[in-house]
């Protein structure tokens, strides 16, 4: 029950963002789509990692923009596997805030996003586990044209430890294309 609360509290939380920032809107609403991505996720207390590469997809994000330099970024990413019958799968619920430095609406230039996320993780014949954590992005963008630019990104992500899971460390590098529809 309480995992049930959390996930609910964490869901209610990423849809009240986006409202108020969809109100807030003026210039801008963003689609992102990772076109290719890296990430290593290392568990505490063990010297296993999980390597996943994920091309055509990986991730998805929707930018709602506060300002010429803010933005809300409600993103889902996931990542699956199967191998003789078994099968393991990640997903992951979040929400940023980038910064954009150069302001812009977020068409160009460097951002700083730090972030808030859920990950669940699912294999066969064991139960399902979730984990809150909080991580950053430092990225740019190279505008394309008025309505399309490559976003390039590196990330860190910090799991916090719970009932089931110990604490995880994640670095990653993402390459995507940004689309605006505003």
């Amino acid at each position: 029950m309480r995992k049930l609360l959390s996930i609910s509290a964490f869901a209610a939380l990423a849809v009240g963002l986006t409202a108020l920032s969809a109100q807030a809107q003026e210039k801008a609403t963003e689609l992102s789509a990772g076109l290719i991505g890296l990430q290593v996720t290392s568990v505490d207390g063990s010297d296993n990692s999980l390597f996943e590469i994920a091309t055509g997809g990986g991730y998805v994000a929707m930018g709602f923009y506060l300002n010429p330099g803010l933005a809300v970024e409600p993103t889902l990413s996931g990542y699956y596997a199967s191998s003789d019958g078994s099968n393991f799968s990640v997903f992951t619920l979040g929400v940023a805030v980038p910064y954009y430095f150069q302001g812009g609406w977020g068409r160009k230039g460097v951002y700083l996003a730090p972030r808030v996320n859920w990950t669940n993780y699912s294999a066969t014949d064991v139960d399902s586990q979730s984990q809150f954590g909080l991580g950053v992005a430092l990225g740019t963008k190279v505008a394309l044209n008025d309505a399309a630019a490559l976003r390039i990104q590196g990330s860190f992500d910090y799991g916090f430890e719970s009932d089931q899971l110990a604490s995880t460390t994640s670095f990653g590098a993402s390459l995507g294309l940004s689309v605006f529809l505003k």
